[in-house]
């Protein structure tokens, strides 16, 4: 199952039933964060509190980048934009009625066309959770380094 897949599934999904699998994302995240904290907390001079609570608000920070990326369109301009440096082609559109589409001949974008595309994302509810744990994720970074650092 592509990511384009799962993320038309999620919002078709309601929110209740997403939520489960969202909270068990967030939840073993913030333990894989406490336990790489915990070791460089025991293996470096930093303080544990400060290595939990600064690696809690780097995986905050990766969170919401990366969602802000994938929910804003970017991740789909980047790979359009290089594939159109090099001579790369575009998508085949269901729509598109021209024979040699048919015949397995790709029509080539204009790549304005592709950057309008890209600028115009779909919906994407995993993405706005992404960046929905990413604040929680800092402010619990925060708070970690402010009450044990």
């Amino acid at each position: 199952m592509t990511s384009e897949d799962r993320t038309a599934g999620d919002a078709e999904l309601p929110l209740r039933d997403r939520l489960p699998e969202y909270g068990a994302v967030f939840g073993v995240g913030l333990a894989a964060a406490a336990v790489v904290g915990l070791l460089v907390g025991a293996f470096s001079s930093a303080g544990v509190g400060d290595a939990v609570g600064y690696t809690v608000l780097f995986l905050g920070v990766v969170f919401l980048l990366a969602g802000g990326a994938s929910g804003g369109g970017y991740t789909n301009m980047s790979l359009g934009a290089v594939g159109s440096l090099f001579g790369g082609r575009g998508r085949i559109d269901e729509d598109v009625d021209d024979p040699a589409a048919r015949r397995g001949a790709r029509p080539r974008l204009d790549p304005r066309e592709r950057l309008r595309r890209g600028l115009r994302p779909e919906a994407n509810p995993r993405a706005f959770w992404q960046v929905i744990g990413g604040f929680a994720y800092v402010a619990i970074g925060f708070a970690v380094v402010e009450w044990f650092g």
